[in-house]
């Protein structure tokens, strides 16, 4: 085996060995995988029913810019 071969080894078992420590350590990783989605996307079910927006509201209207590229 060359020195490559090697080195892709054993970081590669450095990562598997590091990944099943922190995963006995904490308990259990997957516990936490669902509730980070407020981070992102705050969802509507989540809200109480008087902070939620409406629904029934229009959007205000999208301003017209002039077309790039045109001579005329």
């Amino acid at each position: 085996m060359n020195a490559y071969e090697i080195v892709t080894i054993a970081v590669t078992a450095g990562a598997v060995l590091f990944g099943v420590i922190d995963y006995l350590r904490t308990g259990s990783a997957l516990v936490g995988l669902g509730q980070s989605g407020k981070f992102w996307f705050d969802h509507l079910a989540d809200m109480p029913f008087d902070q939620r927006p409406s629904e029934d509201e229009l959007d205000a209207p999208i301003p017209r810019r002039p077309l790039r590229g045109r001579l005329s």
